[in-house]
């Protein structure tokens, strides 16, 4: 009950966010990033991880994707959607590993214990799109890059907590594909629309360098995602009109 109600309120108060950033967009760049052949959206998700080959690997936390997403309209059906998400925060838990900082006394303590790996990266995936001809549905698949920013470990322990900056031991860059199933809820937000995604990515390089593990261990995750179209109050209630036929 306690983290289903965190979760609502993270999502209430990133959503205002959203809203407030779009308005900011429409005082920097006026209408030229609401037009229906181009439009900027403000997305928001969480992932759920998973990774290969690692046996000592736990359950892993709830990931967060903050970002903005590009659309960009080739006709009727078909659409080429850059995105970049400045917090696309990612978690490995390890439930063995010892610290290694250099003080004996400190790796003796932190030995052997559960270890909670945070990854901090920026997600960059480039999404083609099919939209169905009733404008319910999107299918996308897309290449991502994702660039390592910061990587901490954190070595748990009765007597306290550890941590240690894991830069060293994780690679800086990721890179895989996402497939992607959108549902499109044209009347929300006063017909500015609201996108619901589901998402799943594998990634194709290794994420831990081989002081952790030599054996494969990629990415892979699904993600449940929001986008926010930011568009023209004009083009919203076009919207209102064409769901409501």
């Amino acid at each position: 009950m306690r983290k289903t109600f965190l979760l609502g309120f993270i999502f209430f108060v990133l959503t205002t966010s959203v809203q407030a950033q779009a308005a900011l967009f429409a005082l920097l760049f006026g209408d030229k990033v609401a037009t229906e052949n181009f439009n900027v959206s403000l997305e928001v998700g969480g992932t759920f991880m998973s990774y290969s080959n690692l046996e000592d690997h736990g359950r892993s936390k709830m990931g967060i994707n903050f970002g903005i997403g590009g659309n960009i309209k080739l006709n009727e059906n078909w659409f080429v959607c850059p995105n970049i998400y400045f917090l696309a925060k990612r978690n490995l838990f390890l439930n063995h590993y010892s610290l290694n900082s250099g003080n004996p006394e400190l790796d003796l303590i932190f030995s052997d214990v559960p270890t909670r790996i945070t990854l901090n990266y920026i997600d960059v995936p480039v999404f083609l799109s099919y939209q169905t001809n009733n404008k319910r549905y999107r299918f996308s698949v897309a290449p991502q890059v994702s660039f390592l920013q910061k990587s901490r470990a954190e070595f748990q322990h009765a007597e306290g907590d550890f941590t240690q900056n894991f830069d060293g031991y994780t690679r800086d860059v990721d890179y895989g594909m996402m497939a992607d199933i959108g549902y499109i809820l044209g009347k929300a937000h006063q017909g500015k629309g609201l996108h619901i995604h589901l998402r799943y990515y594998y990634g194709f390089t290794d994420i831990l360098k081989d002081q952790i593990s030599t054996a494969h261990n990629r990415s892979n995750y699904i993600s449940l995602h929001l986008s926010l179209p930011f568009i023209t109050d004009e083009l919203a209630e076009k919207n209102l009109e064409s769901y409501s036929k």
